[in-house]
């Protein structure tokens, strides 16, 4: 989605009005400083958690590398131990690839096995967990590519002090209803732009007895958790992205489920062939999300030829769907090769019209028609 125009005024205004360094103790700097922790505390509210939880970061990637990281790294030095690392397949790369660096120094890492909409398969996470002292556990809210809402709230049981959890939530704010349990999450990660700031600006919640090992060191900002000068303008525009994406949350699924089930509609009375790998029922998935498989086609050729026809769809995640090969997830979750490659994510934001929707399909069944026909020749 674009950035929010109450968020890009936001930015604008502060960027423009205050000039000062947030660490600075001049008046510039102490009004640069009541931004930042006015930011700090609106967020908190939203997360319901002490304004010191907050950490700003440059992203959700940012974020999941200083909870995997900073967390194992803290936990294997305080207990003279390695903790087991224990994740799903699911994870998306901002995740696994912290997790899997770990694994290079040394560290246990299990990934747990995905049913076939990349739910994550909760009771091996818990036995995992119930069998040894010393974890750190890594479970999204809603999977990037299927939307599959996770079962969180089983995990967030079984938190104590032996037992670190993150949760990478950058999918989920704005798109589903507070959970419970992610006040219970050691750490929780989130994304500004996935909800409507700009680029560049996410968040780590952070309790203040978790303990992490800073990734950044020099200046010791954000109470030495994260040093490097912050942007208030930055930090008061995903607040107010934030609150307005919460504040929206249950009217914009409402709508976009109907989008989902409509689209799916006119594919199905074209007789377009293909399969969902989001779960069927939308109250487990995010309600803004498909993920559609045609099998028979040259995935190579989908994406381009989607958006040839101006319409701007995904493989795999964001961060690494520039690679023509297949998705890690979705081969987790079953899928062969093939009809991995041959798949698409399409996602309605906010900003999107229920006019639109009558074009949309039309425009999607005939370029699929003519791809099937191309392969079938």
């Amino acid at each position: 989605m674009g950035v929010r125009p109450e968020a890009l005024d936001a930015f604008v205004a502060v960027e423009r009005d205050t000039r000062g360094n947030p660490a600075a103790i001049h008046r510039s700097g102490r009004r640069a400083h009541a931004v930042l922790e006015n930011a700090r505390g609106e967020v908190a509210e939203c997360l319901q958690c002490a304004p010191r939880d907050i950490i700003f970061t440059s992203g959700a990637t940012e974020a999941n590398n200083l909870a995997v990281l900073g967390m194992a790294a803290a936990m294997a030095e305080f207990k003279a131990e390695k903790p087991l690392l224990v994740a799903s397949r699911a994870e998306h790369p901002a995740a696994l690839a912290p997790l899997k660096r770990l694994q290079k120094q040394g560290f246990n890492l299990n990934l747990v096995d995905i049913d076939g909409n990349a739910v994550v398969d909760i009771e091996s996470v818990l036995a995992m967990i119930g069998n040894h002292a010393n974890t750190l556990t890594v479970v999204q809210w809603a999977n990037n590519e299927t939307g599959a809402v996770q079962p969180l709230q089983q995990l967030g049981e079984t938190t104590d002090f032996d037992h670190g959890w993150h949760v990478d939530a950058a999918q989920g704010f704005g798109k589903l209803p507070w959970l419970p349990a992610l006040a219970s999450a050691t750490t929780l990660s989130l994304s500004g732009h996935k909800f409507g700031a700009p680029k560049g600006i996410g968040v780590l919640r952070a309790t203040e007895n978790t303990m992490i090992s800073p990734l950044q060191v020099g200046g010791g900002q954000q109470y030495n958790r994260r040093s490097g000068t912050e942007s208030p303008a930055l930090a008061a525009s995903l607040a107010v992205a934030l609150r307005l994406a919460m504040e929206e949350q249950q009217d914009f699924a409402e709508r976009s489920r109907c989008w989902r089930r409509d689209l799916l509609q006119h594919l199905n009375k074209e007789k377009i062939p293909f399969t969902c790998n989001h779960p069927e029922d939308s109250q487990e998935s995010l309600p803004n999300t498909l993920n559609l498989s045609f099998p028979g086609l040259d995935g190579r050729l989908l994406i381009p030829a989607l958006d040839a026809e101006g319409i701007e769809a995904s493989a795999g995640s964001a961060c690494s769907s520039g690679a023509a090969q297949a998705s890690p997830v979705l081969l987790a979750a079953g899928l062969d090769e093939n009809t991995a490659m041959a798949t698409c994510r399409l996602s309605f934001g906010p900003e999107f019209e229920p006019s639109e929707l009558p074009s949309l399909g039309q425009r999607l069944s005939r370029l699929l028609l003519r791809l099937y026909e191309v392969a079938n020749r």
